[in-house]
């Protein structure tokens, strides 16, 4: 399969709908797609709401059209913002990707906006959901980019193969019954589902049963004048593309209850129900949701998806919640991230220190790798001191400098093991290259000095090693993902410092890593522990740790290397992590990057998160005095 597009920009709405019949077969080739990605739903939103111009991204490939990216700039006070088609009334947006073509095709959307970013200020993408190719793709450099959760749409899974007294809670089981049994007694009962002849009588229904509900509460609804042209027409054509299930629940022929649901792929979407008020006493609704559950499932579907909202009436059905996401972009000026403009990388490892941003350890590592040998670190502290002035920024140079001048041996084996670092070439395409040359580098690290081949802010000092080792076991500690009854798991153990450090603390502590030499250094360390495992992985997997066994998954400096050898390693890692950890388990990431830009990277971790199953207990919390990274902690969750 190629995965070259072609792009095509349609600037009009005539020219979308023109694509109508192409943009409904491209709609059977994506799996994952729902009722408000057709173009029964988007065309007449267009016509009722939507812009004049559009931005419209059309992909093709050696197949035929693959993607479609339904776009619009809309001005919002002073800013141009990118949003999708549909925004404001759909549940869920998304672009279009055939099978096999999400990363291609979200890729290709961000070139195409790259390409484009003189016609917009900010791109606003909410309403995403977890599988959402839009949540794939990294943002060019020098973009900001914020990933959040943003709506919870509580769904309920229909067992396969239940009876229809099993597809509700037995308390809910309880109330239908009841109310079913008043509305018998009131006249006769019948359910109706809309088809060509009747889908504007029970539209209409629904429209004065919905308003008169709100009215009756003092509020106005979702319904009102303006938005009626585009449900008519989007309900006529999703019932021609047997996509609409409109309910009507009529009693002794008058509709008293009206349900308006989209069926999709084994499911039913719930979108906007109502109910006369006068009838309240008898559960109408109630009575129009059961029902409408009911037929669901008598035609196949699994799960009945309530949408946007956390109304408590959708848990009494056993509603479980599942989020969707808003990926916020925007183009930064023309500075990458962390650079001052015209401040080299050695004067910016020592400001670092001085504003405290960077302990003296971490800032003479930084100012090394910056300048490659000892005298030129030197004369970059000597250049900062008439800035410095005095109080605390002057005392944090002089330690920095004590820092240089008491440890000069280290420094020089340091500097010696960044070079090596450098020339590795652990980035590339072939994310087994990029490992096997990440175990060949560590291997040689381990092999000049244990303790700074696993933090070179150490300076080989088993001391300075153990005080941030420390550090991070408090943590985890105050977190409370360690204990004595939980079996935990480390991605990258290097010499085993933490397994010697939390086996006492634990029930089973697990290390992998990608060198041999660092795990003979590990076993050495940890020899007569019974409870410490330890294994060579090949880096783009867990290997044969055991399935929904650990509490904890944790990695500590282990991620830039992965994030060097591709965003597919990060991926699968993350993939990994959750198969081994029990639900509820969480995904400790202490250090994600070396880019220097914790937006980015925060924005990175919470597409993993949509993506994989996880919720966001800590995102880029800088929780260590001597360490500078950022702290990620993730908590699986069953349902995406």
């Amino acid at each position: 399969m190629s995965e070259r597009l072609d792009v095509e920009v349609l600037s009009c709405r005539e020219e979308l709908e023109a694509l109508r019949e192409p943009w409904s077969a491209l709609w059977q080739r994506c799996p994952a797609a729902t009722a408000f990605q057709r173009p029964e739903w988007l065309i007449p939103w267009c016509r009722a709401l939507g812009p004049e111009e559009v931005l419209a991204l059309v992909f093709r490939s050696d197949e035929g059209l693959v993607g479609l990216a339904p776009l619009a700039v809309h001005r919002i006070g002073d800013e141009r913002v990118v949003a999708l088609l549909g925004a404001g009334i759909t549940d869920y947006n998304d672009v279009l990707a055939a099978s096999g073509y999400e990363r291609a095709v979200a890729d290709a959307a961000i070139a195409c906006l790259e390409e484009r970013a003189d016609a917009w200020d900010v791109a606003d993408l909410h309403d995403l959901r977890a599988s959402s190719p839009l949540l794939l793709a990294e943002a060019p450099p020098g973009w900001s980019d914020e990933v959040e959760k943003h709506e919870a749409c509580p769904a309920v899974t229909i067992p396969e193969g239940a009876a229809p007294d099993e597809l509700f809670p037995p308390g809910m089981r309880a109330r239908v019954a009841r109310a079913r049994k008043r509305l018998a007694r009131a006249g006769d009962l019948r359910l109706d589902v809309a088809d060509a002849a009747s889908v504007d009588e029970l539209l209409d229904a629904l429209f004065a049963n919905h308003n008169a509900r709100w009215r009756s509460r003092g509020e106005g609804g979702v319904l009102d004048e303006a938005l009626r042209p585009f449900h008519r027409e989007a309900a006529r054509a999703l019932c021609a593309r047997g996509a609409l299930r409109l309910f009507g629940l009529r009693l002794d022929g008058r509709i008293i209850a009206s349900l308006y649901g989209l069926a999709e792929r084994g499911g039913l979407a719930s979108y906007i129900t109502g109910f006369d008020p006068e009838l309240a006493w008898y559960s109408p609704g109630l009575v129009m949701l059961a029902s409408a559950i009911e037929h669901a499932a008598r035609e196949g579907a699994r799960t009945v998806d309530f949408l946007r909202g956390r109304e408590p009436y959708k848990y009494d059905w056993g509603a479980v919640d599942r989020w969707t996401f808003r990926r916020r972009l925007r183009r930064r000026g023309a500075r990458g991230p962390g650079q001052d403009g015209g401040q080299s990388d050695g004067e910016g490892a020592v400001q670092a220190v001085m504003s405290g941003e960077a302990s003296p350890e971490v800032g003479l590592v930084r100012l090394l790798g910056a300048t490659g040998d000892l005298a030129a670190a030197a004369r970059a502290i000597d250049a900062a001191r008439p800035a410095a002035g005095e109080g605390e920024r002057a005392a944090r140079l002089e330690a920095l400098r004590r820092c240089l001048d008491e440890r000069r041996a280290a420094c020089v084996t340091v500097a010696a093991m960044l070079g090596a670092h450098r020339d590795a070439g652990l980035a590339g395409a072939d994310a087994r290259g990029a490992c096997r040359s990440a175990a060949r580098l560590f291997d040689e690290l381990c092999e000049r000095s244990e303790e700074a081949s696993v933090a070179a802010y150490s300076l080989g000092d088993p001391e300075i090693l153990e005080r941030a080792t420390r550090e991070v076991v408090e943590l985890l500690e105050r977190w409370g993902a360690i204990g004595e009854d939980r079996a935990i798991l480390q991605i990258g153990c290097g010499i085993g410092r933490f397994e010697v450090a939390l086996a006492p603390r634990v029930r089973e502590a697990w290390g992998l890593d990608v060198s041999p030499r660092m795990i003979e250094a590990a076993r050495r360390r940890c020899a007569g522990r019974s409870n410490v495992v330890l294994a060579v992985s090949s880096g783009v997997d867990l290997g044969d740790a055991p399935s929904a066994r650990f509490d904890l998954v944790y990695a500590v400096d282990s991620f830039p290397y992965a994030v060097a050898a591709g965003a597919d390693v990060v991926d699968r890692l993350v993939a990994e992590a959750r198969r081994a950890l029990r639900p509820g388990g969480e995904l400790v990431v202490l250090g994600y990057s070396y880019r220097g830009d914790p937006a980015r990277d925060a924005a990175d971790v919470a597409r993993l998160a949509a993506r994989h199953g996880f919720d966001i207990l800590a995102s880029g919390e800088r929780a260590f005095s001597l360490w500078d990274a950022r702290a990620y902690r993730l908590r699986r969750i069953e349902h995406r």
